[in-house]
């Protein structure tokens, strides 16, 4: 039966590469699952009755005590998280490199320790900062401090790409949450393996994953109905942008240029990376989308001369200076004029038409990605969405969301100077 199982992980997987990732459903990674969507139910006891008696197909959800065995006990266990008496979870967690991982959570979780940046503003969008018991350094530093409010006042563990296991086994959280690339395993998982803490990679950031990771938290943390909040917000916007564009040939679609760092003006983000992820689902055909290369294959560094063959009608750059904490955009018009100002750049025809955008990473890989998603959307297409307002979708994302006051420079040109 396991085997069986495992080669239906695989089907799945390369079917979810496929599907639209503006779709309303989506699949719900616990094990449990079995009818493979987006909650934990009494349809799923049904249906794995139905496998049971050989009626219905095995998927790869249904193993929910993950033994290797469809029978009488995954019903039960399927009962226990739908009444909320679970001992554990066992969950699909994504990511970006290699094949998902599948992380046995002990429930019910009180304590976490969450080591970066999107994790963090995660748990604040369930509302669940009160289980945490320690932070990685990068929420304590600098600016983030004073975003992230009381969450920075928690002991830190580390950085997130390094985190101090020690400190870490000290506190006893039940869950670690940590980034989908970051730190290594041998750094991580393999030195808690014996402690009993589990280890959950997630993203947060990547619009493929976001709403099964959301709601998987929800389900970890006992803030499902939270969870859900965030995603009728969030979707508002993603699904009005999807149905707008839907009509238009992908021919039409403007040839757009990312640019992953203000730094270095070639290095782009390729098929599989937020920024290409972000740039399709505002209607933009990636010219780099095809190439390879990078980390992950994902980020290459092209050649000036094959951008200017190109030449691209639209460029933007989702991490330039800006934030929550900057409150002019000197930084930003900086970037900006030495990007219409590069020798190669300057020859394209997004910067002779004036339509270079710059994105900060707050918006752009961060729970708040649809904010980012929506200033592309307008600048790509300001005819469609003239009643698309990307500031005031971020103002009650920070206000409703994250309980801070609206302040801070996150793109440029601004929505009004586009």
């Amino acid at each position: 039966m396991r085997g069986f199982v495992f080669a239906l992980v695989l089907v799945h997987c390369m079917m979810g590469a496929i599907l639209d990732v503006n779709a309303a459903e989506y699949t719900l990674g616990i094990f449990g699952n079995a009818n493979m969507d987006s909650t934990i139910d009494e349809q799923d006891v049904s249906y794995l009755r139905g496998i049971i008696s050989g009626v219905n197909p095995v998927t790869e959800l249904a193993d929910a005590t993950y033994d290797g065995m469809i029978n009488e006990g995954d019903i039960e266990q399927i009962q226990r998280i739908i009444n909320g008496s679970e001992d554990y979870i066992f969950l699909k967690t994504f990511t970006i490199y290699d094949k998902a991982k599948v992380v046995r959570v002990p429930m019910p979780v009180s304590k976490i320790a969450i080591l970066n940046l999107a994790s963090a503003e995660a748990i604040r969008c369930v509302d669940a900062e009160e289980m945490v018991t320690a932070v990685g350094t990068s929420v304590v530093e600098g600016t983030n401090k004073e975003f992230f409010g009381e969450l920075s006042n928690r002991p830190t563990v580390g950085k997130w790409s390094e985190p101090d296991v020690e400190s870490i086994i000290q506190l006893r959280p039940e869950v670690v949450i940590a980034d989908l690339r970051f730190p290594d395993t041998e750094l991580l998982e393999d030195k808690l393996n014996s402690s009993g803490i589990a280890v959950v990679r997630m993203g947060f950031t990547y619009p493929d994953y976001f709403q099964s990771e959301m709601m998987a938290l929800g389900y970890m943390l006992n803030r499902k109905s939270e969870a859900e909040d965030l995603l009728d917000f969030a979707y508002r916007y993603v699904d009005l942008i999807e149905e707008r564009l839907a009509s238009i040939p992908a021919d039409e679609m403007p040839r757009v240029y990312p640019i992953y760092s203000p730094s270095d003006f070639w290095k782009t983000g390729s098929n599989g990376s937020i920024v290409d992820m972000l740039c399709g689902l505002a209607g933009g055909r990636n010219i780099a989308h095809d190439l390879k290369g990078g980390t992950g294959g994902m980020y290459p560094t092209v050649d000036p001369e094959w951008v200017i063959k190109e030449d691209p009608e639209i460029i933007f750059t989702w991490s330039s200076p800006g934030g929550y904490s900057v409150l002019n955009d000197t930084d930003m018009v900086n970037v900006w004029n030495s990007i219409v100002k590069s020798p190669e750049l300057s020859q394209v025809s997004a910067v002779k038409n004036n339509r270079v955008y710059l994105l900060t990473t707050e918006i752009t890989s961060r729970p708040r990605w649809f904010v980012g998603l929506a200033y592309l959307a307008k600048w790509f297409y300001p005819d469609y969405f003239k009643d698309l307002d990307p500031e005031a979708i971020h103002e009650e994302y920070l206000e409703r969301y994250q309980k801070v006051k609206y302040q801070g420079t996150f793109v440029y040109p601004t929505q009004t100077s586009a």
